[in-house]
């Protein structure tokens, strides 16, 4: 399986996937990431992390396969941290999917638990 995985980022997230089988594609600029991932489409991964950063720079292509079965795509914070935006994107699929956001309720529960118990 892990051939039909592949990771769209920059060189320092994405080289450490390689001994794992998952396919490297390392990407800096927009051009260069819409050429490598409709590679990756073309090539039928069925997997695709791809970094926050890179995601910016794929908003259209990524808007032309969401009702597509596969590749599945998941947007994944980088070496530099996280802007939100693999948690935004599942919470906008999941609040399609039933009707509500139900991952901030849990946040929101979780974050009150952790208050309350000094954690």
């Amino acid at each position: 399986m892990s051939e039909h995985v592949a990771f769209l980022g920059s060189a320092d997230t994405v080289k450490g996937f390689t001994p794992l089988g998952i396919r490297a594609y390392p990407v800096e600029d927009p051009a260069e990431a819409r050429k490598i991932f409709r590679e990756c489409i073309e090539r039928e991964f069925a997997i695709l992390f791809v970094t926050e950063e890179i995601a910016l720079f794929l908003e259209a292509e990524l808007r032309s396969i969401r009702f597509k079965s596969t590749p599945a795509v998941l947007v994944v914070p980088s070496m530099l941290g996280t802007r939100g935006l693999g948690l935004n994107r599942l919470r906008s699929l999941v609040e399609k999917a039933v009707g509500a956001d139900i991952l901030s309720r849990e946040e929101s529960a979780s974050q009150n638990e952790d208050a309350r118990t000094g954690v």
